[in-house]
Order: C-alpha cells, then structure tokens, then sequence
C-alpha cells in the first residue's frame, strides 16, 4: 500500500469533526470528576503506605526540598550544579525542579504539592481520551480511557509524588502529535519538545524517537517542503540531545548514586514480562475488534503468529522466574510469577501468557493496519518495540514501569483498528473496556485504598 494512499485514508479516519459531537465536554467533565473523586480524599486524608508513598518520601520530596533551598538561597544549600551532577534521584531532575519551582514562591506545603502533581495524571486521562475522541463518539473514548483511569499506577502515582504518571503524559502528548492525519512541520516539532520533556522527566522517554523517526521515514516525503524535513529531524535530535547531556553530566545513563540498581545491565526477562501483560490487558479488546474482512484473515493470521512465535522466544531465552535480587519483582503479575511453577528458571505462567501477549499485539497491529494503512501500524509497532527496549535496559524490571505506557498506548491501537461505523463492534469495544476498568479498580481497592485507609502493608 503506498504511503499516499495511507495519509488520504488517515485524513479520513482520524478526522476531528467526526469523532467529537456537540457535548463533548461532558465526557471530560466526568473524567475529571472521577479522577478527583479517586485521588484528592487519599491526598487529604490517607496514610502514607504504598510503595508511590515511600518512593516520595525516600526519594523525590527530598530531591524537591534540596532543589528548593537552592532556588531560594538557603543557607548550606547545595549549588544547583553539585546538585544535578550528583542528583539523588534515579530519573531526569524536570519533575523535582518543576515542583520546587512552587516550593520557592511559598507553595511547598506537602498537600499543596501533592495537588499539584495530581493534575498530571487529570491531564493524562484527559489528553488519551482527545486522542481517542478524534476516531470514536466521546463515550467510546470515555470507555477507552476508563482502564486507565482506574489503574492502581496511574491513581497512587498521582496521590504521591512520583514521576511516572508526568512522563507518561509526556509520552502520551508526543504520540498524539504523531498521530494525527498528515502531521504538519508543527505537529512533528511540538511532538519533539514533548519527547524532550519526558526525557527530562524519565529518562528511558527516548524511546519516542523511534516513533517519532518512522512517522517522517513513511510518509510521502516527495512533496514535502524544507520546513518540514527540518522539522522531522529536529523532532528526532532534541530528545536525543537532551538524553547525552544527562550522559555526560551523569557519566552514565543514571546518577551515579543509582547506577548498581538501574544500570547494572539490561533485564532480558522484561520482553517477556510486558508482552504478558499485553495479553493480559489486551484480550478483551482484541476479542472486541474480532470482525475482519475475509480477505485480510490470511494477514490476520500470520500477523498474529509471528507474534505468538515472538512472545514465545522471549519467555523461553531468559531466565523470567521471580527474582528480586535480579530485578525481577514489584506488582501483581510478578506475585502471581512468585507462586506460579517454574521450570530451569523459566516462569510457566509467562511461558503461557507472553506468547498470548504476542498473538493480541499481532491482531491489533493489524486491524490497524486493516483500517489506516501500514505507516499507522508502522508507526505504532515500533512504538511498542522501542517502549520495550528503553524498559528492558534498567537493570529492574517492575510492573508500574510498563503498565501505564501499554495501558495509554493500547486503546490508541483499539481505536485505530476499529470500524466506526460498525455499532456492535463499539458496543463490544465499550463492554471490553468496562471490564478491564473493574479489574483495575479493583486492584486499586487492594493495592491502594485497602492499605490507605486501612492500615500499612509490606511494600
């Protein structure tokens, strides 16, 4: 299919006018009205004993307090650069120093900042659904949005200070600009930045420079002008910039402070470990999207065995077998691994589940492509592969690294894939949805709230 033939069809697909009725604002209204409904009373009135709690109180709030003596000239402050060559945290200094920032104008009252480091996450759920809302009616993508939304990750990351929930809405907003129909040079550049920010935010971001590259290298490039080959370039290199300058300010990928336990060598269990959780996830939805033209099931078929096949090979090659030692700890999936049988090191749980995973990322792949064309699917199979790598490199491979990304990226795959015009696959599309947001809020209950309002647990 020719890359032209792709952009008219996307033109078509992903048009706004389609996708967002009068009303609209409805669906965001209650979006924020759950969101705050699940976050701000933990804010206010939970008990600090989650691992997002301790990560805050071990680890960023005193990168923020360090950062904020500094800005205000504290007496026995460390200087700005002593700070940021020795910064006391695993990840970029944007999060700590935007937050400090308040902390210098008098705004550094704990709560006050918590509250302010939620509207991360309102403004993540917020931004997924206008990205879905461009294919799908507002209530489709509310739906879309609702695992999200409900996520343990998503919720405690945005009850403390964290920041998971700011990059991944960095990741989510240089995705969208990539994913429109047609990008412009702007929409190529303000897809840049965004990657900047969340490489300024969390390092491993950079894998955005992946999706970013292929966005440009598929398009129909002929009748581009110079603005916007400069502009497909400069998107690629700002990210890439910003990430060697934290390499040589740090000599290395993480602060030296934290280079044995993130940067002691890749963990090759993490393909595995993510692939499962997109069969995990992903299932519904894939049993959603199950109506296919008859002359695409052949590309159905090998799309999703080559995907089987891979998912398969990444559970077998490594060791995935439950292993704090060896960073292979952290959520409920790898609770389940601990208790599940293994075999010479090899978890039978992610032996069953990652090539299941696999299968979901072939079927989705391609409807899209079914639906958009291969630069859409294109686009968003390197996504998945270069979020994958960048995780793969830290030396840990916990869960909340990997399900905020996929539980943002997959319903992006969902509603490309998804005939509009057919009500029963929406109506199935909705109902898969609902589903796995029960299963998340229910992990909430237990992960978060249960342990909030109800007593301390063990990390």
């Amino acid at each position: 299919m020719h890359c032209s033939s792709d952009r008219s069809r996307g033109q078509e697909m992903m048009s706004p006018e389609v996708a967002q009725p009068k009303g609209m604002s409805r669906a965001i209204l209650a979006l924020i009205f759950v969101f705050v409904i699940l976050v701000w009373p933990v804010i206010f009135f939970g008990i600090d004993s989650t691992s997002e709690a301790w990560d805050q109180n071990q680890h960023h709030l005193i990168v923020i307090r360090k950062a904020t003596a500094t800005f205000v000239g504290a007496a026995n402050a460390t200087p700005i650069w002593e700070l940021m060559r020795d910064y006391p945290s695993a990840t970029g200094p944007g999060y700590h120093l935007f937050l400090s920032l308040f902390g210098a104008i008098g705004l550094g009252d704990l709560t006050i900042l918590r509250l302010i480091s939620s509207l991360f996450g309102m403004a993540l759920v917020v931004s997924v659904w206008k990205i879905l809302a461009r294919r799908v009616d507002q209530w489709t993508a509310l739906a879309l949005s609702a695992p999200l939304l409900c996520s343990p990750y998503l919720l405690s990351g945005s009850m403390w200070l964290t920041t998971d929930v700011a990059a991944t809405w960095l990741m989510v907003l240089a995705m969208g600009a990539v994913l429109v129909a047609n990008p412009s040079a702007t929409d190529r550049i303000r897809g840049g930045i965004f990657a900047c920010l969340g490489v300024l935010v969390r390092q491993p971001t950079t894998w955005l420079v992946a999706p970013l590259f292929v966005s440009g290298a598929v398009a129909n490039r002929r009748s581009w002008s110079r603005q916007e080959v400069g502009s497909w370039i400069l998107s690629c290199v700002l990210p890439l910039a910003v990430l060697a300058g934290l390499i040589l300010l740090w000599g290395g990928l993480t602060p030296p402070a934290y280079r044995s336990m993130h940067d002691a060598g890749a963990n090759f269990a993490t393909p595995a470990f993510a692939l499962s959780l997109v069969g995990v996830w992903g299932i519904p939805w894939a049993i959603a999207l199950r109506r296919i033209a008859p002359k695409e099931k052949r590309a159905l078929s090998w799309s999703m065995a080559g995907g089987g096949a891979f998912g398969l090979l990444c559970a077998v090659v490594p060791e995935t077998s439950f292993d704090q030692a060896a960073g292979r700890w952290g959520g409920p999936l790898w609770s389940f691994v601990q208790i599940a049988p293994t075999l010479v090191n090899r978890s039978l749980l992610l032996l069953v589940l990652a090539p299941v995973g696999g299968i979901v990322l072939g079927r989705l792949l391609c409807h899209a492509w079914v639906n958009r064309g291969s630069a859409t699917a294109a686009v968003l199979g390197v996504a998945i592969a270069a979020m994958l790598s960048a995780t793969t490199v830290n030396s840990q491979c916990w869960e909340r690294y990997i399900d905020l990304p996929l539980l943002a990226l997959l319903p992006m795959m969902v509603v490309i894939g998804v005939n509009r015009i057919d009500l029963v696959q929406l109506r199935w599309v909705r109902t898969a949805s609902v589903i796995l947001a029960l299963i998340q809020i229910g992990l909430s209950v237990w992960m978060v709230y249960r342990s909030t309002f109800f007593g301390s647990l063990d990390r």
